[in-house]
């Protein structure tokens, strides 16, 4: 017989790490890695490992989205903390990236 969830509505309800795999919430590695790095609450109940269905929908909230100053800023840190580049590696960097 297999796995029936509870209804998505019923949020406060504990799934085991095996349920919340076959739900389409991530691999079970995965999710033991979200809970060791504390990012998904978990409980023991009966020596198993549970999370709430809710902590699991929180996991898929989109992230914001990359903006252009984002990249710009993250250019400007790599290019303060490297080392400069010698005549021939710029040669090849520009043969690389052609006109870009």
């Amino acid at each position: 017989m297999g796995y029936t969830p509870p209804p998505a509505s019923d949020q406060s309800h504990y799934l085991n790490l095996t349920e919340a795999v076959a739900l389409g919430y991530g691999a079970y590695q995965t999710l033991r890695k979200y809970i060791a790095d504390g990012n998904l609450p978990a409980v023991k109940i009966g020596g198993r490992v549970k999370v709430l269905r809710a902590d699991l929908d929180a996991l898929a909230v989109p992230k914001r989205a990359t903006t252009f100053e984002d990249v710009e800023s993250a250019i400007q840190r790599v290019v303060a903390t490297a080392p400069p580049l010698t005549d021939a590696q710029v040669r090849r960097l520009s043969s690389l990236l052609g006109s870009a």
